[in-house]
């Protein structure tokens, strides 16, 4: 019997929208596709070179932010802030 890993859906608090996107320093980013529990990301077609600026709602550019207001850009801090704020998908 295999364990079933439980997906995460972001939902914006600004818009209530749903997709989440990757941007990178540069004009590059990329749709976050789906993120479980264990921090595993998939993206949609990947238009990326640099590293991770932030990460923000794809329909109104609402940031993830930490606590102290800096943008988050770690995929880890997502899943935490996830987690937080929105709720969790089985």
């Amino acid at each position: 019997m295999s364990e079933e890993i439980k997906k995460l859906t972001f939902i914006c608090p600004t818009c209530g929208g749903n997709r989440l996107e990757c941007c990178e320093d540069g004009p590059y980013d990329s749709e976050v596709i789906a993120i479980d529990e264990d921090g595993d990301f998939d993206y949609g077609p990947i238009d990326a070179s640099g590293t991770v600026d932030r990460f923000q709602c794809l329909g109104c550019g609402y940031t993830l932010c930490r606590e102290d207001k800096s943008s988050i850009d770690d995929c880890e801090e997502v899943v935490e802030w996830i987690k937080k704020n929105c709720k969790v998908i089985i």
